[in-house]
């Protein structure tokens, strides 16, 4: 299941299990945190969307870490009035770990972890797979050999006069 919900200004598509990074939420490390803010929920064959919002839909998340960002670097400069200042800023932010997308009476939760180890082993299966079936890479052309450049010696002219 898959569902689009708005926080801190932003707007985060999320799946069951997913992790994911959002601004500062009130909150410590192993709290569950509820968005009621959804605006749209699909499943493999249903599609809902919202005008603006779903009715009792709820992503259910737990907080792993609260979090600050890389710092970025705001540089501010007039050009010819020897005017510049900098200054550093470092967002905090709210490691997420999606533990349910729910609609109504549909509920859908994290997956177990045999089923996390099944798909690394697909994956992982399917990338040596890829490698065997891929072509193989074609012999680089080789270099043209150099052309010697031929000095021609200019006649002496003589001037008349």
């Amino acid at each position: 299941m898959l569902a689009v919900f708005k926080t801190g200004g932003k707007q985060y598509s999320v799946k069951s299990g997913q992790i994911l990074k959002v601004e500062k939420l009130d909150g410590s490390q192993g709290d569950s945190v509820y968005f009621n803010d959804v605006l749209a929920v699909s499943d493999d064959s249903d599609h809902t969307i919202g005008s603006p919002l779903i009715k009792g839909a709820i992503v259910e998340a737990k907080i792993l870490e609260q979090i600050r960002d890389k710092k970025i670097i705001v540089f501010k400069k007039r050009r010819r009035k020897n005017y510049r200042r900098t200054q550093g800023h470092r967002q905090y932010l709210t490691v997420l770990q999606i533990e349910s997308i729910s609609v109504g009476n549909k509920k859908s939760k994290t997956p177990t972890k045999e089923v996390k180890k099944q798909d690394k082993v697909a994956k992982n299966s399917s990338k040596e797979e890829m490698k065997k079936a891929a072509p193989k890479k074609k012999a680089a052309p080789k270099k043209k050999a150099a052309v010697k450049k031929t000095t021609v010696k200019k006649k002496a002219v003589k001037k008349i006069g």
